[in-house]
């Protein structure tokens, strides 16, 4: 039976005790550990050495507002070490992280931070995190609870609350309690449940006790007083248990008539640059008004001046939740340039610019700093003169000025403007091109190089113009296929590359590649349900064929949601346009259909109940049939895409590449046969990855489907089978259409 020891006034007066500041709580277990604690005005760090000597390490820090109280209990640890700091030491934790030590205990008393850690206690895969509010760090306990952590300890200090959780804690349970009254009924109706009391603290003028289910349950007993409770720890002491919390929930009396004089004088402290005095004033302040967002940013200013930047954008965050102006909005902006968080501060600077009413110098010299920051020397440059424009006589914003065009100067590489060639690709049936250029440069340009295919090319020189620093003017002769050219500038700081120009050179216009893209998405017919992929996937093939295969840009049709009148004439401009050296490609992603054993496309203008705008295979065989094209391949993202092979569908043998590129050829690839297939294409997926990883120069478009048909049966949901053959009475001769990489 656990039993629970409360003083008698307690029952009289229990909201009176617990929700008033200068309380004691403790709570003793059995144990006959050695144990020993000591009371400080100083922090009693001899103290601490003096039992860690003797084997005892530190389980309970608390403080009175006057004097440190230290416990000091054997354990199993091998090594302890603790920290105390203004700021929460983030890297010091890491560090000792790193070196196997474990976070035991975490306090914040007489306005610092106390961190122990302890080497061997058990803990595995420890982890914390610092909340504005309970509500944040609540639903932080509950994320790691379901991750299989449990409270080590939890601290309130500067506003925020700190929790620390781990495995490795002998805990099969744990709950917690936060009230602004010690919650005596609430713990003793959880030791009727096996609970023990694991945790205690104090913090934004609420208790909060958090107690687990032990491996092994013990009889915990647990008091709170006004006075520290030495006569109730000697009593248990001598029944054999050991103080197993302890905490003093001291916070500054009510005194809101001495605000001002705190805030005043921090004020007055800021302005005479003695920053830590400052900060301890506004903290004072802040217990006082715990709301006041004026006290928040001054004190945010003050820590950013002493250079502790984090700590610093906690409270202007806190300010800006408050109440928002210019002036929290620049601090905040100076405090993320102090942590290198150079976008965030300049969107910061220009906040607080269009929020002030009076436009000061420092909202643009400031900001100018964030664009260097950033590397904006030009925007830092228009920066600091608006601020001179304001305060012509800033030393500082004269010095950024001249600065921020230095750095204009050293970091602006030349630039190169192609005249001839322009576009990224281009082709050529001559084999001589004259080729032209403007280079500008802020820094004398001290060698300029036209490559051709990777070869510096023999020049006659550079001429300059009146609206360039350089101007390159060459004839070059090309060899056949591709031809690479760049320019290559060369200042005292920099070298740099142009973009790069590719001539396609081919002796005469015999062999070209043409496509014929068709995609059909969105219908006229509103009981044609319209479709999201075909316009993306088509263009992502329009780029593959003209970026990694020898279709030229100009020779690539793409039709986006044609009516079947719109099909048919770019069919028959190809009849009229087409040698018979020439190779097309026709591919349709869209709807398609099969009524009486005939398969359809259908085009943008296709009625459900009406045939007379579907395109039919018969009609689409005719017309590749009267093509003058050497090679035609139809490719059909479609359902029941297959139909287009009736009465005429073959396996093939494949030949040699250049063979089979001599004989006239008309063939199809299908996602399917004669089935539904799905909008979010299979098929598509791996045609165009297929395309996009070939590294050989001839690749058939057998080659091709022979790659896509297991990826598809493999991947699609219902083992759709692509399709491959020749399209009959269209005049295929056995060759195959070769797909010719740039």
């Amino acid at each position: 039976m656990r039993t629970i020891f409360i003083l008698f006034s307690f029952f009289l007066g229990l909201n009176g005790l617990y929700a008033q500041n200068d309380s004691w709580a403790i709570s003793m277990s059995p144990s006959r550990s050695l144990q020993a604690y000591e009371k400080s005005s100083e922090f009693p760090t001899d103290f601490v050495k003096k039992h860690w000597n003797q084997g005892k390490f530190m389980t309970n820090i608390a403080f009175d507002g006057e004097a440190w109280w230290v416990v000091m209990t054997q354990k199993n640890y091998k090594q302890q070490t603790f920290y105390r700091s203004t700021d929460f030491p983030n890297d010091w934790i890491d560090r000792k992280w790193s070196e196997g030590f474990d976070i035991t205990d975490i306090e914040f008393a007489d306005e610092q931070w106390i961190v122990v850690m302890s080497r061997g206690a058990g803990f595995e895969q420890e982890g914390w995190a610092k909340k504005n509010s309970f509500d944040e760090i609540k639903t932080y306990i509950e994320q790691q609870w379901k991750a299989g952590k449990y409270i080590i300890d939890l601290a309130y200090g500067q506003g925020q609350w700190v929790g620390v959780l781990s495995k490795g804690a002998q805990f099969r349970q744990q709950t917690f309690r936060w009230s602004a009254n010690y919650p005596a009924e609430w713990i003793q109706e959880n030791y009727g449940k096996g609970f023990n009391i694991t945790g205690i603290t104090y913090g934004d003028g609420q208790w909060l006790v958090v107690m687990s289910k032990l491996k092994k349950a013990q009889n915990e007993v647990s008091m709170a007083q006004t006075a520290f409770p030495a006569n109730y720890i000697k009593t248990n002491w001598d029944k054999n248990y050991r103080i197993s919390q302890l905490h003093f929930n001291y916070e500054p009396q009510n005194r809101k008539d001495y605000f001002q004089d705190h805030y005043t004088a921090g004020n007055k402290a800021l302005n005479a640059k003695n920053y830590d005095l400052a900060i301890r004033h506004y903290t004072e302040a802040l217990k006082l008004q715990p709301n006041n967002a004026n006290c928040y940013n001054n004190r945010a200013w003050a820590k950013y001046l002493l250079g502790q930047c984090e700590t610093a954008l906690n409270d202007v965050n806190s300010a800006i939740q408050l109440e928002a102006d210019e002036h929290s909005y620049h601090s905040r902006a100076a405090i993320y340039l102090c942590l290198g968080r150079c976008n965030k501060a300049l969107n910061d600077f220009n906040t607080a610019e269009r929020m002030a009413q009076t436009k000061d110098a420092f909202y643009y010299g400031d900001r100018a700093m964030a664009q260097e920051c950033l590397g904006n020397f030009e925007a830092a440059a228009k920066d600091y003169q608006k601020a001179l424009s304001i305060n012509p006589q800033e030393a500082i914003y004269k010095k950024g000025l001249a600065q921020a065009k230095a750095q204009m100067k050293e970091t602006s590489p030349p630039s190169v403007s192609w005249d001839y060639p322009y576009k990224a690709y281009t082709a050529s049936t001559d084999p001589v091109y004259e080729v032209k250029a403007c280079i500008n440069s802020e820094l004398e340009i001290t060698s300029v190089k036209l490559l051709l295919n990777g070869k510096s090319f023999s020049a006659r020189g550079f001429g300059l113009e009146d609206d360039c620093d350089r101007s390159l003017s060459e004839t070059v002769r090309l060899q056949e296929g591709r031809n690479e050219l760049v320019i290559q500038v060369q200042t005292n700081k920099h070298e740099m590359r142009s973009e790069k120009r590719i001539i396609e050179y081919k002796a005469s216009s015999s062999g070209n590649y043409h496509a014929l893209i068709i995609a059909v998405e969105n219908y006229d017919d509103f009981a044609i349900s319209d479709l999201e992929k075909p316009i993306d996937d088509a263009t992502e093939l329009q780029k593959v064929l003209t970026q990694t295969y020898t279709f030229e840009p100009s020779d690539v049709h793409f039709l986006k949601n044609p009516t079947k009148e719109e099909i048919l004439n770019k069919l028959v401009y190809l009849q009229d346009h087409l040698t018979d050296d020439d190779n097309l490609l026709v591919y349709y992603s869209g709807h398609g259909i099969v009524k009486n054993e005939v398969g359809y496309w259908l085009p943008k203008d296709s009625k459900k109940n009406s045939r007379s705008n579907w395109l039919s295979n018969a009609e689409l065989r005719d017309y590749m049939n009267a093509m003058k094209a050497k090679h035609t391949l139809v490719v059909a993202d479609a359902c029941f895409s297959g139909s287009i092979f009736t009465g005429g569908f073959r396996n093939m043998e494949e030949f040699a590449c250049e063979e089979m590129a001599k004989l006239k050829s008309r063939r199809a690839i299908t996602s399917g046969a004669n089935t539904v297939v799905p909008d979010n294409s299979i098929f598509f997926k791996y045609f165009i990855k297929m395309l996009g990883q070939n590294d050989a120069s001839c690749f058939t478009a057998e080659n091709l489907y022979s790659k896509i048909k297991p990826a598809v049966i493999y991947n699609s949901p219902n083992n759709h089978v692509p399709q491959f053959g020749v399209l009959p009475q269209t005049g295929d001769e056995g060759g195959n259409f070769v797909f010719r990489k740039r």
